[in-house]
């Protein structure tokens, strides 16, 4: 697989500062992997993420979103485009040599049922890509830094747990919480690195607030920006910003988010 660069760049151009923030790093992880096809993307979304990332297209996308697949199919980044579950993918067994979840399966409420069908479609040498948060990540957020710093512990549990239920987190664990999880579904970690460092997580905040608007935007009319040309006018403008920023604190050891790459066992 070929991959693009410059990822923060061009991530400013289609979404918030604050998830380009946070994807460029993960597109900056992902590329150093092997893609070997054919690919599946679990939980693709809008498709910007595997088009900014690649170069060429992927070979399968799926959403269980029809609205998103709609956006997807825009973003020309894929060869075929499924609307379905990640626990029912209308596959052969062993279809995929590689598959990618990109920032997904902490949103799956019941997510054993996932992760056994990538098993399924998972050819024997073929490897799951994965990346979440571990259940560091609502302690690394700016507030709940903060309640720590003022010996306010008590504020600092419930916000994390507004946290997880803001952003529909279901599934939050330890390192070792994951690697049981993954064991119970016939995987073996094959790689695992943590990334986005307190003070990642506590920036990506500080952004959050500039993001309510595209938000907003992006529940009411389906895309980041009312106005996509005039944002492109003005993200060089973010990219001098916080690109500095963000070159350093991608370098801080992390502990907020964890990548991982599966074999079956």
């Amino acid at each position: 697989m070929f991959f693009r660069d410059n990822f923060l760049r061009r991530y400013l151009d289609l979404a918030p500062a604050a998830l380009a923030f946070e994807r460029a790093a993960e597109c900056d992880i992902l590329r150093e992997r092997e893609f070997v096809r054919p690919i599946l993307d679990i939980g693709c979304g809008d498709g910007i993420f595997a088009a900014i990332l690649f170069d060429e297209k992927l070979d399968t996308g799926i959403d269980l979103d029809p609205a998103e697949v709609a956006r997807a199919e825009r973003q020309n980044a894929y060869r075929e485009l499924l609307v379905c579950a990640g626990s029912k993918i209308p596959k052969p067994d062993q279809a995929y040599n590689t598959i990618l979840s990109n920032s997904v399966i902490e949103h799956i409420p019941a997510l054993m049922p996932v992760l056994k069908e990538a098993h399924r479609l998972l050819a024997p040498n073929g490897q799951l890509f994965l990346t979440i948060p571990t259940d560091r990540l609502e302690h690394n957020s700016l507030p709940a830094r903060l309640f720590n710093l003022f010996g306010a512990t008590g504020l600092e549990a419930r916000y994390g747990k507004f946290h997880n239920r803001f952003w529909q987190h279901h599934n939050v664990h330890s390192i070792a919480g994951w690697r049981e999880l993954f064991a119970a579904a016939g995987f073996e970690v094959a790689e695992e690195r943590l990334y986005a460092s307190p003070n990642f997580s506590s920036f990506y905040d500080l952004l959050m607030p500039c993001a309510l608007p595209s938000m907003a935007a992006k529940r009411l009319f389906g895309r980041w920006f009312l106005l996509p040309e005039l944002r492109r006018h003005y993200a060089g403008l973010v990219y001098r910003l916080i690109a500095r920023i963000h070159g350093r604190l991608k370098r801080e050891s992390g502990s907020s988010l964890v990548f991982y790459a599966l074999r079956k066992v």
